[in-house]
């Protein structure tokens, strides 16, 4: 890619001419009637909505400013309500070659994932039941093209670990809190809780598209993750001969009651201590990267980070300091 800056590092009243992946585009009609064109662009740091209000300074075909496609952009960064915005001068569509790179594009995740592969895999060969590690190793281990969709695959389209290595990374963060919650609790069944947590997002690999930008697929949109996965686990199940049925239970439960209610996509509500802890852990993990990140990022006003809507609240940005412990301690 051509050098320019990154979308993380943009101040207001700075200029910007560079190469931008669009995520959203349309052409939209003001208060007033006027015609102008509102995208969202994105390059690995992060996205900024930018603005053209005069379709003159539109290049070449209308039409071919759409979604998923590389925009070349000139512009001045501004702020809006405490938040960093592109007013745009001119745009055009540009061809996948003039933009280079393109892994430049897309967010992923600090974590190496051959380190993650690693740590995933020494994970399944711990786990004491045969049956759960003969699962979990042909599904995550066996099948290539499933383990590197795991591999790449972001954990949400826009809630949380939203980026290429999302899903793996936000697996292994819950997993290692399971592990935590088993040594606290000896009465839960440590081997079923990782089962439950290494397959109860497993469906996102194709609920989510994320060779552009990250939305959902037909298949997304139209079965879900849960149901997708269901029917993948339910199918590997049925491979393994002699697999006992009060364990295939078990696990579906965990798959199915993990959003926790039935307003939240669960057909069912947790009813077993591994669900119920599988559904805390990861709605936990989940928020809190949120949270996270919402406090990293230097969008809000003062001490505030904007309201957010996946939260429902802002979030105080001031940390407390870690406690340092003096040797005359």
């Amino acid at each position: 890619m051509p050098d320019q800056p990154l979308i993380r590092d943009l101040q207001a009243g700075e200029p910007f001419v560079g190469f931008l992946l669009a995520s959203e585009a349309a052409y939209k009609t003001s208060r007033s009637g006027g015609e102008y064109l509102e995208v969202k662009v994105a390059d690995c740091s992060g996205d900024l909505k930018g603005f053209l209000w005069d379709l003159r300074a539109v290049e070449g075909d209308f039409e071919a400013i759409r979604p998923d496609v590389f925009l070349k952009i000139k512009a001045k960064v501004e702020e809006f309500q405490g938040r960093k915005q592109l007013r745009l001068e001119k745009v055009r569509f540009a061809e996948d070659a003039e933009a280079g790179d393109l892994s430049r594009f897309f967010p992923t995740s600090k974590r190496p994932i051959e380190g993650m592969l690693a740590e995933m895999d020494a994970l399944i060969d711990s786990i004491g039941d045969p049956w759960i590690r003969k699962l979990l190793s042909n599904l995550l281990v066996e099948d290539v093209e499933l383990r590197a969709a795991f591999a790449k695959a972001p954990a949400a389209k826009s809630l949380h670990h939203v980026y290429l290595g999302g899903l793996l990374e936000h697996t292994l963060s819950v997993a290692g809190m399971a592990e935590k919650a088993c040594a606290h609790y000896p009465a839960m069944n440590r081997d079923l809780l990782l089962a439950g947590v290494f397959l109860h997002d497993l469906g996102k690999t194709a609920e989510l598209a994320y060779q552009r930008s990250f939305g959902y697929s037909d298949a997304g949109n139209l079965i879900g993750h849960i149901s997708m996965e269901s029917e993948w686990v339910s199918r590997a199940i049925a491979g393994i001969p002699q697999f006992p049925e009060e364990l295939r239970m078990q696990i579906l439960h965990c798959i199915l009651a993990h959003h926790g209610k039935l307003e939240f996509g669960s057909p069912v509500v947790p009813k077993t201590p591994e669900a119920l802890l599988l559904h805390y852990l990861d709605d936990l993990d989940g928020k809190l990267e949120g949270m996270f990140r919402a406090i990293a990022d230097e969008a809000g006003m003062g001490n505030w980070t904007p309201f957010s809507r996946s939260l429902e609240r802002m979030i105080y940005k001031v940390r407390w300091p870690k406690a340092v412990r003096l040797e005359s301690d």
